[in-house]
């Protein structure tokens, strides 16, 4: 959130208007022309507080006016004021009479990130960290809260499985993949997002090879440096960002011996994530009390010290999995938020942070402090890692995002090699304007797994782009599932963004029978310029990879339509290709129909066949659809192709969104 305060420059303002105001009105020579003025950006502060009162329970009675807050000393006026209460049992609320609170996920949510630890790990120590997150998500985790999961391992370090996501079932559905076998991950294989780079990660975005080198540093050093770069990361996140690790620990006593490197390390990563607001819940997963006794680590220092360096609370125990689960809740909830404005610097330094209340006997517990933006520029890699990360996964971006454009898949042939088009409407006026010229443009397809199957990297100038959009497209190899498409351009010196989404399902090879393809929509419209980020490729049989070849049209009537339909257009156009019927495409019985998003009727389409061409084994019909009178809104355009001569029927369809006028 910005605000604009505008400063009248020039302390003698006030002097000159004084002397006008003394001199007859026939005297006063003309007012002056309007002052200079120079713009302060204003940044909203949002700080989550925990606060107990006398018999240490939670303070659930307080007020805005309660509270002080320091900013380096200074005193600051609190504009924003908000209550967290979990729900107590009715008796309970009647003795503390609290005030009715807000909407829990008005300004700031709960944020917990799992951290499973493969290296200092054993068989049965995995199984328990799976089985305690899971019980903590299944009893502890609210409606509102944003959870993410990580593993660490050697060699690759810190990998990313679900970012920051309300949607639960995606956090559950990453740790039933879990196989309870170090270094082997179902499903948990490739996409990095602190350690090391694989599947050509390194040629998508180089500064990602931020984790330890196998000649150089020990797996626990790894952890600790990948836990170091999270927090870096983590720091452009508002709130309280809550990790529980799952781990036997870095190493005993070697990492907390004064004067080693180890110790450096280790320190140097707990103030990381403490001034990240990211206290550490660490969970010690070495099973059975004799077995912690006979190896001496009972309790675990390290772990112990990482969660009071950060803030956070050492369960020395997997086993007690509910009761760690229920201490949590308790230290992670009932909690107030308050925001404040401060002048933006993109200076990099430090805040101290400090929060009174007025009461007496109150105990409060916030974070120690926070750091000002760098530009995009002078970030780490790790920061401009997860900054690509949150603009790629997130559900909502915690950075500065300026528009978003459409993007659609096409998938439109069974071979391997491609078999699917990405394309993207891109409007270049408005990249140039508010995101500037000099970006870089990366291409991402992600499978159900969260592992890069595809990635492309390319850097564009839009100052040498002609004409108001570009049709960009790509054509890519894809096994049948369900994958995420991803476009983000993103400039390189400020970090500002655009990002293109779309999801891509790719069915299982059909033996036989009548098959119907995902159809290009197209509008009338002058020529456009086309983009393909891949560069020229072929196919096994040699055929070029272009949208032109694939889908056949007169480039200078028509034009791809992949984002929005104007109400009141009279007709648009399709390319639907066919293949494996006997039967001749143009003598196929075809019927089409939209269905609105919100509505179960279905909207007869009036169509004619304009054109049929044959490519090998594809037939590609050219139709043009009439378009009834449209209400703005999602629709679906089905389109139905019958063969009665080989009994066999295809069925495929389209996304179309009508915008009013």
């Amino acid at each position: 959130m910005k605000r604009s305060i505008f400063v009248l420059a020039g302390a003698g303002f006030w002097l000159l208007a004084l002397i006008a105001a003394s001199i007859p009105a026939q005297q006063q020579v003309p007012p002056p022309q309007k002052p200079l003025q120079h713009e302060i950006a204003v940044t909203l502060k949002l700080i989550q507080v925990y606060v107990t009162d006398k018999k240490g329970k939670p303070a659930r009675d307080l007020e805005k006016s309660d509270f002080i807050i320091y900013d380096n000393d200074k005193p600051r006026i609190i504009t924003e004021f908000e209550k967290h209460f979990l729900f107590l049992p009715e008796a309970k609320l009647a003795e503390t009479k609290p005030s009715a609170a807000r909407d829990t996920s008005s300004l700031m949510n709960r944020k917990f990130i799992f951290v499973i630890d493969f290296n200092s790990n054993e068989l049965e120590g995995i199984a328990k960290s799976r089985n305690a997150a899971l019980h903590f998500l299944d009893t502890r985790v609210l409606p509102g809260d944003e959870i993410a999961l990580f593993s660490n391992s050697f060699p690759k370090g810190l990998t990313l499985h679900e970012y920051l996501t309300t949607d639960h079932q995606k956090i559950r559905t990453a740790l039933d993949k879990v196989l309870g076998i170090p270094g082997v991950h179902s499903g948990w294989d490739s996409f990095v997002a602190l350690g090391h780079s694989v599947m050509g990660m390194e040629a998508l975005a180089p500064e990602v090879n931020v984790g330890a080198s196998l000649q150089t540093r020990s797996s626990n050093s790894q952890l600790s440096s990948g836990l170091k770069n999270l927090g870096m990361a983590l720091r452009h996140i508002p709130g309280q960002k809550n990790i529980i690790l799952f781990s036997r620990g870095f190493g005993g006593m070697s990492v907390l011996k004064p004067g080693t490197r180890e110790r450096e390390e280790f320190v140097s990563m707990g103030r990381e994530l403490a001034s990240a607001n990211s206290p550490v819940f660490s969970v010690d997963t070495t099973t059975g009390v004799s077995a912690k006794v006979a190896a001496g680590v009972f309790p675990k220092p390290e772990l112990e010290y990482l969660s009071q360096l950060t803030g956070g609370k050492y369960y020395k125990d997997v086993d007690y999995y509910s009761q760690i689960a229920e201490d949590i809740q308790n230290s992670t909830s009932n909690y107030y938020v308050l925001g404040y404005s401060i002048e933006s610097s993109w200076d990099g330094k430090f805040h101290d942070i400090k929060v009174e209340v007025k009461r007496e006997g109150y105990k409060v517990n916030t974070q120690r402090g926070y750091f000002n933006p760098l530009p995009f520029s002078k970030l780490s890699p790790a920061e401009k890692h997860l900054h690509l990360l949150d603009l790629a996964l997130g559900e909502k971006s915690y950075f500065e995002q300026q528009l978003h454009f459409p993007m659609i898949s096409l998938p439109f042939s069974d071979d391997k090699d491609p078999n699917t088009i990405l394309l993207s409407e891109i409007p270049v006026r408005r990249i140039r304007d508010e995101i500037g010229t000099k970006t870089e443009f990366i291409s991402l397809i992600f499978d159900q797994n969260k592992s890069i199957v595809d990635s492309k990297r390319a850097e564009l100038d839009w100052a040498a782009q002609r004409g108001d959009t570009i049709c960009q497209y790509s054509a890519v190899t894809l096994n049948p599932g369900r994958y995420d498409g991803r476009i983000v351009i993103r400039n390189l010196e400020t970090g500002k963004a655009a990002v293109g989404a779309c999801s891509v399902e790719i069915a299982e090879k059909a033996a036989s029978g009548l098959k119907l393809y995902p159809p290009l929509l197209l509008a009338d419209g002058q020529e456009i310029q086309y983009l393909n980020i891949a560069g020229q490729r072929k196919n096994r049989t040699g055929m070029d990879v272009s949208l032109n070849r694939i889908y056949p049209f007169p480039a200078k009537g028509f034009v791809p339509l992949a984002g929005e339909l104007k109400q009141g257009t009279s007709s648009f156009y399709a390319l639907l290709r066919s293949a494996k019927s006997p039967t001749a495409a143009s003598d196929l019985q075809i019927s089409a129909w939209l269905a609105a998003e919100d509505l179960d009727e279905k909207i007869p389409m009036e169509f004619r066949l304009l054109s049929a061409q044959k490519q090998e084994e594809i037939e590609i019909l050219f139709l043009e659809f009439k378009v009834p009178e449209l209400r703005p809104g999602r629709y679906s355009l089905h389109l139905l192709a019958e063969d009665p001569a080989a009994k066999s029927s295809s069925e495929t369809k389209s996304e179309l969104i009508i915008t009013a006028k």
